[in-house]
């Protein structure tokens, strides 16, 4: 196309070239958004998972030793929050299990004695499947 210039026509400069980046620019700078991304998104990743679940899971028992009948503490941790909760007892040989239910901050703290003497074993677990979960184990000696 041409332009009137006021005078005669005349054609219109050529455009000037484009700057193109090199490949090894191109390369460098797809690699700068990728790892800005990434440190974007790793924070919620922690956050997220941080929040279901605490780190560590596990029971004691305060005092770890008891007289018959005497009254002694079983403190679990590490619980899933929102989630079925079974406790296994140990005594003289015999297993028996309870339901707990849920907990709403992954902890059970359990005042309990012993009937008899001997060592009484309190587990933790999800609910009973073919790969139930134990959170928990520990035990007391009663005398």
């Amino acid at each position: 196309m041409s332009f009137w210039d006021g005078s005669h026509w005349i054609e219109p400069p050529p455009d000037p070239p484009t700057p193109r980046l090199s490949r090894t620019a191109g390369w460098a700078a797809t690699a700068v958004m990728i790892l800005g991304l990434g440190a974007l998104v790793a924070p919620l990743g922690l956050i997220g998972a941080a929040s279901h679940r605490p780190a560590s899971s596990g029971c004691a028992v305060n005092p770890a030793s008891a007289d018959v009948g005497e009254t002694y503490v079983v403190s679990a941790w590490g619980l899933p929050i929102g989630s079925a909760i079974n406790l296994w007892v140990t005594e003289n040989g015999a297993t028996t299990g309870s339901p707990l239910g849920g907990t709403p901050d992954g902890t059970f703290d359990l005042n309990e004695s012993s009937a008899t003497a001997g060592v009484t074993t309190y587990t933790f677990s999800g609910p009973t499947k073919p790969n139930m979960k134990v959170y928990g184990t520990c035990s007391v000696s009663a005398y």
